[in-house]
């Protein structure tokens, strides 16, 4: 958030209101019309962040999906590794017992 466009449309609106509350009208539509401006240009930068955010967090999710099936997959192919050299220790007994 830009802190200082955020204290130029506070201290801009507190004194239109000061203005209004004294009864000046001269200059004020003026005040009004910049504050505006400076408003729409301030939310306009928030809505950018607010949508990065979001882009970030989808990016984020989508990447902890991926790699979480990634971690299954490699959590599989090690556990097919592990049967495969039980199975291989086995023939081996086997084979010596039979052997004997």
């Amino acid at each position: 958030m830009n802190a200082e466009k955020f204290s130029r449309i506070k201290n801009q609106s507190l004194e239109i209101q000061s203005l209004i509350r004294q009864g000046v009208r001269q200059g004020v539509s003026e005040l009004i019309d910049e504050r505006n401006q400076l408003l729409q240009q301030w939310f306009a930068e928030m809505n950018e962040l607010i949508n990065l955010t979001n882009e970030q967090q989808l990016f984020l999710e989508t990447l902890l999906r991926d790699e979480q099936l990634l971690l299954n997959e490699l959590e599989q192919e090690q556990a097919d590794i592990g049967k495969q050299a039980r199975g291989r220790r086995q023939l081996n007994q086997y084979t010596r017992i039979a052997d004997q």
